[in-house]
Protein backbone atom coordinates (compact mmCIF):
# COMPACT_ATOMS: atom_id res chain seq x y z
CA UNK A 1 0.00 0.00 0.00
CA UNK A 2 2.76 2.47 0.89
CA UNK A 3 5.62 2.44 -1.59
CA UNK A 4 9.08 4.00 -1.47
CA UNK A 5 9.64 6.81 -3.91
CA UNK A 6 12.93 8.62 -3.48
CA UNK A 7 12.06 11.17 -6.20
CA UNK A 8 9.01 12.48 -4.29
CA UNK A 9 9.19 15.21 -1.67
CA UNK A 10 9.76 13.81 1.81
CA UNK A 11 6.85 13.71 4.29
CA UNK A 12 6.79 16.67 6.69
CA UNK A 13 8.16 14.56 9.55
CA UNK A 14 10.75 12.58 7.56
CA UNK A 15 14.36 12.53 8.69
CA UNK A 16 16.91 13.56 6.09
CA UNK A 17 17.93 9.92 5.48
CA UNK A 18 14.40 8.48 5.43
CA UNK A 19 13.00 7.51 2.02
CA UNK A 20 9.80 9.29 1.08
CA UNK A 21 6.63 7.21 0.88
CA UNK A 22 3.56 7.68 -1.21
CA UNK A 23 0.13 6.09 -1.21
CA UNK A 24 -0.14 3.54 -4.01
CA UNK A 25 -3.30 4.27 -5.96
CA UNK A 26 -5.06 1.15 -7.28
CA UNK A 27 -7.71 3.03 -9.27
CA UNK A 28 -10.32 5.77 -9.04
CA UNK A 29 -13.49 4.28 -7.58
CA UNK A 30 -16.11 6.95 -8.30
CA UNK A 31 -16.74 10.69 -8.51
CA UNK A 32 -19.33 12.22 -6.19
CA UNK A 33 -21.51 15.19 -7.09
CA UNK A 34 -23.43 17.04 -4.36
CA UNK A 35 -26.94 18.27 -5.20
CA UNK A 36 -29.85 19.65 -3.20
CA UNK A 37 -32.42 17.30 -4.83
CA UNK A 38 -31.53 13.75 -5.86
CA UNK A 39 -34.30 12.84 -8.32
CA UNK A 40 -33.78 15.65 -10.87
CA UNK A 41 -30.01 15.02 -10.91
CA UNK A 42 -30.41 11.25 -11.29
CA UNK A 43 -32.94 11.75 -14.08
CA UNK A 44 -30.64 14.17 -15.90
CA UNK A 45 -27.60 11.86 -15.81
CA UNK A 46 -29.68 8.83 -16.79
CA UNK A 47 -31.33 10.65 -19.68
CA UNK A 48 -28.46 12.87 -20.82
CA UNK A 49 -25.60 10.38 -20.54
CA UNK A 50 -27.34 7.02 -20.60
CA UNK A 51 -26.11 6.03 -17.14
CA UNK A 52 -27.90 3.26 -15.26
CA UNK A 53 -28.86 3.46 -11.59
CA UNK A 54 -27.10 0.58 -9.81
CA UNK A 55 -27.78 1.48 -6.17
CA UNK A 56 -29.80 3.97 -4.19
CA UNK A 57 -30.24 4.59 -0.46
CA UNK A 58 -31.03 7.32 2.04
CA UNK A 59 -30.57 8.38 5.62
CA UNK A 60 -33.94 9.60 6.86
CA UNK A 61 -32.55 11.31 9.95
CA UNK A 62 -30.17 13.54 7.96
CA UNK A 63 -32.30 13.89 4.83
CA UNK A 64 -29.32 12.82 2.77
CA UNK A 65 -29.71 10.34 -0.08
CA UNK A 66 -27.32 8.70 -2.55
CA UNK A 67 -27.52 7.09 -5.96
CA UNK A 68 -24.78 5.23 -7.82
CA UNK A 69 -24.97 5.51 -11.60
CA UNK A 70 -22.73 3.58 -13.95
CA UNK A 71 -21.78 3.19 -17.60
CA UNK A 72 -18.62 2.22 -19.40
CA UNK A 73 -16.73 1.31 -16.25
CA UNK A 74 -17.29 4.74 -14.69
CA UNK A 75 -19.32 5.16 -11.52
CA UNK A 76 -20.91 8.46 -10.54
CA UNK A 77 -22.29 9.03 -7.04
CA UNK A 78 -25.02 11.65 -6.76
CA UNK A 79 -25.40 12.88 -3.17
CA UNK A 80 -28.47 14.79 -1.97
CA UNK A 81 -27.77 17.23 0.84
CA UNK A 82 -30.81 19.29 1.87
CA UNK A 83 -30.15 22.97 2.43
CA UNK A 84 -27.13 23.01 0.17
CA UNK A 85 -26.15 26.59 -0.60
CA UNK A 86 -26.37 27.85 -4.16
CA UNK A 87 -23.23 26.93 -6.08
CA UNK A 88 -20.43 29.45 -6.25
CA UNK A 89 -19.19 29.91 -9.83
CA UNK A 90 -16.11 27.77 -10.31
CA UNK A 91 -16.78 25.76 -7.15
CA UNK A 92 -19.94 23.78 -8.00
CA UNK A 93 -20.25 20.15 -8.88
CA UNK A 94 -17.60 17.70 -7.82
CA UNK A 95 -17.85 16.78 -4.16
CA UNK A 96 -15.08 14.21 -3.83
CA UNK A 97 -12.76 11.84 -5.63
CA UNK A 98 -12.90 8.28 -4.30
CA UNK A 99 -9.78 6.15 -4.58
CA UNK A 100 -9.21 2.48 -3.78
CA UNK A 101 -6.19 1.53 -1.66
CA UNK A 102 -5.14 -1.67 0.10
CA UNK A 103 -5.41 -0.26 3.65
CA UNK A 104 -7.79 2.64 4.30
CA UNK A 105 -6.53 3.48 7.79
CA UNK A 106 -2.85 3.47 6.78
CA UNK A 107 -3.49 5.55 3.67
CA UNK A 108 -5.59 8.03 5.68
CA UNK A 109 -2.81 8.41 8.26
CA UNK A 110 -0.23 8.90 5.51
CA UNK A 111 -2.30 11.56 3.76
CA UNK A 112 -2.82 13.43 7.04
CA UNK A 113 0.93 13.22 7.71
CA UNK A 114 1.48 14.79 4.29
CA UNK A 115 -0.69 17.80 5.06
CA UNK A 116 -4.25 16.54 4.57
CA UNK A 117 -7.02 17.19 7.10
CA UNK A 118 -9.22 14.38 8.36
CA UNK A 119 -12.85 15.00 7.48
CA UNK A 120 -14.12 11.57 8.60
CA UNK A 121 -11.95 8.92 10.29
CA UNK A 122 -11.59 5.45 8.81
CA UNK A 123 -14.58 3.26 9.65
CA UNK A 124 -16.42 0.21 8.33
CA UNK A 125 -19.33 0.72 5.87
CA UNK A 126 -21.28 -2.54 6.02
CA UNK A 127 -23.54 -1.82 3.03
CA UNK A 128 -20.52 -1.93 0.69
CA UNK A 129 -18.27 -4.20 2.83
CA UNK A 130 -15.52 -1.62 2.85
CA UNK A 131 -13.47 0.61 5.09
CA UNK A 132 -13.67 4.28 4.19
CA UNK A 133 -12.58 7.73 5.30
CA UNK A 134 -12.56 11.26 3.97
CA UNK A 135 -9.50 13.52 3.83
CA UNK A 136 -9.37 17.12 2.60
CA UNK A 137 -6.24 17.77 0.59
CA UNK A 138 -4.22 20.94 1.25
CA UNK A 139 -6.08 22.65 -1.61
CA UNK A 140 -9.60 22.06 -0.25
CA UNK A 141 -10.54 19.01 -2.36
CA UNK A 142 -12.06 16.01 -0.64
CA UNK A 143 -10.74 12.49 -1.18
CA UNK A 144 -12.70 9.41 -0.14
CA UNK A 145 -10.26 6.66 0.76
CA UNK A 146 -11.70 3.16 0.21
CA UNK A 147 -10.44 -0.36 0.85
CA UNK A 148 -12.81 -3.21 0.10
CA UNK A 149 -12.78 -6.24 2.36
CA UNK A 150 -13.93 -8.62 -0.36
CA UNK A 151 -12.93 -8.94 -3.99
CA UNK A 152 -16.22 -10.73 -4.73
CA UNK A 153 -18.33 -7.64 -5.42
CA UNK A 154 -21.36 -7.50 -7.70
CA UNK A 155 -21.26 -5.37 -10.86
CA UNK A 156 -23.86 -3.04 -9.32
CA UNK A 157 -21.29 -2.09 -6.68
CA UNK A 158 -18.46 -1.34 -9.09
CA UNK A 159 -17.35 -4.71 -10.40
CA UNK A 160 -15.20 -7.57 -9.24
CA UNK A 161 -11.74 -5.95 -9.18
CA UNK A 162 -12.08 -4.00 -5.98
CA UNK A 163 -9.05 -5.31 -4.08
Amino acid sequence: MIKDDTDSPAPRTADAGQAARSVELIRVDHVGIMVDELDPAVNWYVNALGLSVTDRWENESSGMAWAHLQAGGIRLEIVQRPGLASPTPGAAGIHHLAIVVDDCAAATAELIERGGDEVMPASYFERHDMDWSFVRDPFGNILEIVSYRSTDVPESQGGADRR
